[in-house]
């Protein structure tokens, strides 16, 4: 359940490293009619929660039919710095270096150096282009609609192997800050919500520590 939950903390910023291409023997599945104008609103809206500053604690919870799993997913950022931390994993980057956490079979964290992380604007860079690729376009993968203010709703519009936000999402993102304040994403084999509990722009060197050691 660790490796579910760490590739959740990674979250939008991971998935959009998903290059996506409507091949030919895709099948669609009724799209609406393209919103191009909220497909940028929240492409905007993402390239500033990866440029800001902020930190988030989101209550996570993976809904399986009648089972239920809940836990705390902890983000603080300060470009190029971040860290998250959820389930006893943990992902940072401080600079230009990746670091990477993990608790072993006694509880105790074990945290080491991940090796040299790209430039930070070129990584939002590159991420945005593919999501430009899933979002805009005729072979767009998926049709967005704004919700609300800084509320999107994303559709997929084929069938596709593994969608990188499932069958249909939900993203909103705090006004001040830009931080995420809901990520819901519904796939075949379950639903995947995480939901804000507290977001502040204030950011300190304590926020982007890794937790210490159990025990130490």
């Amino acid at each position: 359940m660790r490796g579910v939950v760490a590739g959740l903390v990674v979250g939008v910023a991971a998935a959009v490293a998903v290059a996506v291409t409507a091949g030919e023997d895709a099948k669609r599945v009724g799209a609406p009619a393209a919103k191009p104008d909220a497909a940028e609103r929240y492409i905007a809206d993402w390239r500033r929660s990866q440029l800001g500053t902020w930190k988030v604690v989101l209550h996570w919870q993976r809904i399986v039919g009648s089972s239920r799993l809940d836990d705390e997913i902890r983000t603080a950022q300060r470009p190029p710095d971040r860290l998250s931390v959820a389930l006893g994993s943990v992902d940072a980057r401080r600079g230009d270096r990746r670091l990477s956490c993990a608790a072993d079979a006694d509880g105790h964290l074990h945290c080491r150096d991940a090796g040299a992380a790209p430039p930070y604007d070129q990584d939002v860079d590159a991420n945005e282009a593919v999501l430009r690729g899933q979002l805009l376009g005729p072979n767009r993968l998926y049709e967005v609609t704004a919700t609300s203010a800084h509320c999107y709703d994303l559709r997929l519009r084929f069938t596709y192997p593994v969608p990188p936000y499932g069958r249909r999402a939900r993203f909103c993102f705090d006004e001040a800050t830009g931080a995420p304040t809901l990520r819901d994403i519904d796939r075949v084999e379950g639903r995947d919500v995480q939901e804000a509990t507290s977001v502040s722009g204030e950011v300190t060197e304590a926020d982007l520590a890794p937790p210490p050691a159990a025990g130490g």
